[in-house]
């Protein structure tokens, strides 16, 4: 049984075996052309998803905080304060109410996940809506198929901006890089550069920039500076954290507590 690339449907390979959640057996698959890495018909993921954030998600605050001051710098090279957002697969909403807060018209879309902190501000079906860049972190890692998933996503932007672990080279094997968080089972597509670059062809977009961390797929010109601070993400972080307090004079949260308010 033949078994095709996730991103470019290239016949993959035997990689290697493994187990998640302590009792499943796993066989992992490389594709020899994008040399992607994924595990093969993950029908433990109810099991899984018991909980939409995994518990040992521990870092998920901190990496939220870390990848609004990356978002903000992107946003300000592409010179994009005045348009509309939204958060893919977003969790509990933090990023959106973070972002907000320093004046990006942020929306939400989670379906999976309680939305705690961005209540008011969720988009249900955005078929047919239109953003100026969508954020979609840690995510990719979590999809079966990653272009049905991503289709409507991105008919609705030209600018995509996600994050996944890029794969080592050579590629490690299950037990020898963190990243394939066996104890969640949450982890099943692992890319290389080369795979980010065809997933973002493969949806449309012009191309990719990436980095071991943070990727940006778009349509169009973008900012020599934006290449520049997504293929570094430490830099991009530090100046959207001194950027921060400047952002501060734009928040939304009196609007948003108004509109609350009534």
């Amino acid at each position: 049984m033949s078994h095709p690339c996730r991103v470019c449907r290239t016949d993959t390979v035997p990689f290697d075996e493994g187990q998640v959640l302590g009792h499943v057996d796993v066989t992992y698959h490389r594709c020899p052309a994008c040399r992607l890495v994924m595990a093969l018909d993950p029908t433990w993921l109810d099991e899984a998803y018991g909980s939409a954030i995994a518990k040992l998600d521990i870092g998920l605050l901190d990496r939220c905080q870390i990848l609004a001051n990356v978002t903000a710098t992107v946003l300000r090279t592409e010179r994009l304060r005045g348009g509309r957002f939204m958060d893919w697969a977003g969790g509990y909403g933090t990023l959106t109410r973070l972002l907000r807060d320093r004046g990006y018209d942020f929306t939400h879309s989670d379906p999976l996940a309680a939305n705690v902190f961005a209540e008011g501000h969720a988009v249900g079906s955005f078929v047919g809506e239109r953003f100026d860049l969508v954020t979609a972190f840690e995510v990719l890692e979590h999809l079966a198929d990653p272009l049905e998933s991503l289709r409507d996503v991105a008919a609705s932007t030209d600018r995509l901006l996600v994050t996944t672990q890029v794969l080592p080279d050579p590629a490690p094997r299950p037990g020898d890089w963190w990243y394939y968080t066996p104890e969640s089972g949450q982890h099943i597509t692992f890319y290389t550069r080369d795979s980010l670059d065809r997933l973002a062809r493969e949806l449309g977009f012009d191309g990719a920039v990436t980095s071991d961390l943070v990727h940006y797929f778009y349509r169009g010109r973008i900012s020599p500076l934006t290449r520049a601070f997504v293929s570094r993400p430490a830099v991009a972080y530090g100046v959207g954290h001194l950027a921060a307090v400047v952002d501060r004079r734009h928040s939304l949260l009196q609007s948003d507590l108004a509109r609350i308010t009534g």
